[in-house]
């Protein structure tokens, strides 16, 4: 017998071959012009699940290495070569100690494979202004609250060019050993007062291998042959080839 050819493209497959499961809901949506209520499929966005990057342990021969805690009342910190349990995950293979000295963090880009020495110098540094609307395409992963009583006047001028501009000062942060793209954020507050936000970010969500997305063309071709077969009627429409 032969086998059945596989209709399915690299488009089709998002992520791994692992199978997802999505949550149901109604989506409401009212406006004077229209109102819709449909249907649709929920995803929490993970940005550990979907960040291109790996962060792990490296010895000075590039091997990657785990550190294992060994002997009695909390054990002693050693590190040995990682391999691959049967589930994927990666453990210490005991039969290979390694020495740590020379042990660094290293990020490894799962794109192309490059890695580079994780940065883990701490701080806030200032890079740009950019439209507000940029920050729609970054996974926020959390917020700080930036604010001083000796300097609000100088943070108020602030304040002031972001909103009246409709931009974010974008920064790198670092602030505690990972670094991050930051964006600051103007915002209002009642009784005349304001804050001034930087939400922070490592991934952008902007692209279609991050999660699902609804094609436009596909949307506006639904539409049109849903107009179309109220117009001339379902039968017409099914014997069309």
């Amino acid at each position: 017998m032969a086998k059945e050819k596989s209709n399915m493209k690299v488009a089709d497959v998002i992520g791994d071959s692992k199978k997802k499961a999505f949550r149901q809901t109604r989506l409401i949506f009212k406006v004077d012009s229209f109102s819709i209520e449909a249907g649709v499929k929920t995803e929490r966005l993970n940005p550990k699940k979907i960040l291109p990057f790996e962060e792990y342990a490296q010895d000075s021969q590039g091997r990657r290495v785990v550190k294992k805690l060994v002997g009695y009342n909390r054990g002693e910190a050693q590190h040995f070569v990682a391999i691959k349990n049967e589930k994927g995950k990666w453990i210490a293979d005991m039969d290979k100690m390694v020495s740590s000295e020379g042990i660094d963090k290293v990020i490894c880009d799962i794109r192309t494979g490059k890695v580079v020495k994780k940065d883990t110098e701490k701080g806030l540094w200032f890079i740009k202004t950019a439209p507000a609307e940029i920050i729609n395409d970054w996974l926020v992963e959390d917020v700080y609250n930036f604010w001083t009583e000796e300097h609000a006047d100088n943070m108020l001028k602030v304040y002031e060019y972001l909103k009246e501009n409709n931009l974010v000062g974008v920064y790198k942060f670092n602030p505690y050993g990972t670094a991050y793209n930051g964006f600051l954020i103007p915002q209002a507050v009642n009784g005349a007062h304001f804050r001034l936000l930087l939400k922070v970010a490592r991934v952008k969500t902007n692209k279609p291998e991050v999660s699902p997305t609804m094609t436009i063309t596909g949307a506006r071709e639904r539409e049109r042959e849903k107009q179309r077969i109220e117009r001339v009627g379902i039968g017409v429409a099914l014997d069309e080839v």
